[in-house]
């Protein structure tokens, strides 16, 4: 536990900093995403001592989901900040309140998961595939802000240019969707193993189908037609809103035993 009290320490200071940078109290620089690398590697090293001791996955339950979800999102940001640099800044703070709320989940998580490579792939590409979709629903209220503010020609303290964040929105919405369906995938088969069974009648598993099918109607008609981007926006940000909903209220049947 003493890892993830130094990762929660670290994401404190990083979102801290963040709103000092938002507030023009503090200059927004690389340190801000140290704060964050430091944070993620600590949450890194907890991950590995429990893998060493356990010998099984370290994520069993609806907590250490949570954590590593969070996680996942800082490493994505992190990745993307080393591919467009100081342009994506302004994602850090939600990020980083992510980051920090889903390692404080974590505490908490005692259950971990098992050995069959099925349920590892499972839950690492769920965990991408909602940090993706998280990041192309902030990627949509960013932009209409931004578009909000143009149009009053007050471009305010965003950094990022509107053609990036337009191009985060559709590689996020697609990254998500592909990982999506390799949780449908990867689940199916864990359960064949687990279960006996490709499909079981799971709340969460219910929404996870909805989920894909929104987002493979999202996906499929903006490649094909091309969606308005104020259409796509909408459609992201609704779904952001419904991933949040799956996350937080849906819980497998498993785990309410």
């Amino acid at each position: 536990m003493t890892y993830l009290l130094f990762a929660l320490a670290l994401y404190a200071l990083a979102v801290g900093g963040y709103l000092l940078s938002y507030l023009g109290k503090l200059r927004r620089g690389p340190f801000l995403e140290a704060l964050l690398l430091g944070g993620f590697i600590f949450y890194c090293l907890d991950f590995g001592r429990i893998y060493l001791q356990a010998g099984k996955f370290p994520v069993g339950d609806p907590y250490g989901i949570f954590a590593l979800l969070g996680n996942m999102l800082v490493m994505l940001f992190l990745l993307s900040v080393i591919a467009y640099r100081e342009r994506v800044r302004d994602l850090g703070l939600p990020v980083a309140i992510f980051g920090f709320v889903g390692t404080f989940l974590g505490l908490p998580a005692k259950e971990v998961g098992y050995k069959n490579p099925f349920y590892v792939y499972h839950v690492l590409s769920a965990s991408l595939a909602y940090a993706f979709l998280m990041l192309a629903g902030l990627s949509s209220f960013i932009k209409y802000f931004m578009e909000k503010k143009l149009k009053a020609k007050d471009p305010g303290s965003f950094s990022m240019p509107l053609s990036l964040v337009k191009k985060l929105e559709r590689f996020f919405l697609n990254s998500g969707f592909v990982f999506l369906t390799l949780t449908l995938l990867f689940g199916s088969l864990w359960a064949k193993s687990f279960l006996g069974s490709h499909w079981v009648d799971d709340p969460k598993l219910l929404l996870t189908l909805g989920l894909w099918i929104y987002y493979a109607f999202i996906v499929h008609i903006n490649l094909i037609r091309g969606l308005k981007p104020s259409i796509l926006s909408t459609l992201s940000f609704v779904g952001f809103l419904l991933v949040l909903l799956n996350l937080a209220l849906i819980r497998h049947s498993v785990y309410a035993k």
